[in-house]
């Protein structure tokens, strides 16, 4: 067997290190893009996230009536259709789950 054989063997793309450091660092470059794409988009939605949630909270502050059992509309719903607080339709209708995005604002 020749030199040539051997150097197929150990080497068979005929790069030198130097070379494949080099390719190696583009293809993760390019790999990397869509990863930073998809971090800006989701940066960006959580800043929307974060003002309206902020806005929301003072909102919350300058409103008068800031309880849902001091409502006026509220108690004459329970009146005259929904029943009792906590029952089966009024949950249904009126509750929704609770988030606490105040981590969020930091």
């Amino acid at each position: 067997m020749s030199d040539q054989d051997y150097k197929y063997i150990e080497n068979p793309l005929q790069v030198t290190r130097r070379e494949f450091l080099t390719i190696t660092g583009i293809v993760t470059a390019f790999l990397a893009l869509p990863a930073i794409w998809i971090r800006s988009v989701a940066a960006s939605s959580n800043d929307y996230i974060k003002a309206r949630t902020k806005n929301l909270y003072q909102d919350d502050i300058k409103s008068k009536i800031r309880v849902s059992h001091a409502n006026k509309s509220v108690a004459r719903y329970y009146k005259e259709f929904g029943g009792k607080p906590l029952s089966h339709l009024s949950e249904e209708l009126l509750h929704t789950k609770y988030i606490n995005r105040t981590k969020a604002l930091s």
